[in-house]
C-alpha cells in the first residue's frame, strides 16, 4: 500500500493522524508542520527526542568558543523551563505572523540580550529596533522573563545574570539555525518541537 501522503513510495507505518500507512520520509518531514500528529503517537514522540538531541549536539559542535560552549551545555540542562518558555513565547507571538523571519527573532533577542547587559552594569535602557515587529516580540519575550523576576511559589527566580545567560543560549540557538545551511530555519523547528503549541499555531507558521 502506497504512503498515503506523498502516494508514491510503500507506506511503512501506520499514521493516527491520516489513518493509514505512511512512508518514513513524509513522517519525519511533515510531522507537526503539516500533519496534525495527537500527541500519544510513538512516532512523533521519538521522532522529536531524536531531532532535539541531534541538534543539541550539532550546535554543540558547531560552537567553537569553548565558554559558550559550556555554558550552552549548563543552560539546557539546568534551565530547561526557561528555554522553553522563551521558544513558546516566540511561537505565540509568530501566529498568523507570516512574515516573520529568523533573522527578526534573531535581532530581537540579540536587542534583548543587550538590554539585559546594560542592566547588569547599573544602567536601566531598552535597546530597540526599527522594525515594529521586532520590538513587539521583544516585548512579549521579555513579560515572560519579568515574570520569573518575582518571588512566586513553585517558580523559579531570575537572577540578571542567568537571565544573559539564558538569552546568550537562545541566540546561539538561533544562528545555529541560520548558518548551518543542513538546517531547517529556527522558526519551524521550534514549530515542530512542540506539538502541543502548534495544534492551535495559525498555519502560516508552518508553511
Amino acid at each position: 500500500m502506497k504512503c498515503v501522503v506523498c502516494e508514491k513510495v510503500k507506506g511503512k507505518r501506520f499514521c493516527p493522524a491520516k489513518k493509514g500507512q505512511i512512508c518514513p520520509t513524509c513522517c519525519g518531514e511533515k510531522r507537526v508542520l503539516e500533519i496534525a500528529c495527537p500527541e500519544d503517537c510513538q512516532y512523533l514522540s521519538s521522532g522529536l527526542s531524536y531531532q532535539l538531541l541531534k541538534k543539541r549536539v550539532g550546535a554543540l559542535q558547531h560552537e567553537e568558543d569553548p565558554l559558550l560552549r559550556r555554558k550552552y551545555y549548563d543552560v539546557h540542562a539546568n534551565y530547561p523551563e526557561i528555554m522553553s518558555g522563551l521558544e513558546e513565547a516566540i511561537i505565540r507571538f509568530a501566529r498568523g505572523l507570516r512574515s516573520l523571519r529568523d533573522e527578526q527573532v534573531r535581532e530581537s533577542v540579540a536587542l534583548l540580550l543587550k538590554t539585559y547587559q546594560t542592566e547588569q552594569h547599573g544602567l536601566i535602557y531598552e535597546h530597540t529596533a526599527t522594525d515594529p515587529i521586532v520590538n513587539t516580540l521583544g516585548r512579549d519575550v521579555k513579560t515572560f522573563l519579568e515574570e520569573h523576576r518575582e518571588l512566586k511559589q513553585n517558580q523559579r527566580f531570575l537572577k540578571t545574570g542567568e537571565i544573559v545567560n539564558c538569552l546568550e543560549v537562545l541566540l546561539a540557538d538561533i544562528d545555529y539555525h541560520i548558518v548551518a545551511s543542513d538546517q531547517e530555519s529556527y522558526l519551524r523547528f521550534i514549530a515542530r518541537s512542540r506539538p502541543d503549541l502548534a495544534k492551535s499555531t495559525s498555519p502560516s507558521l508552518l508553511v
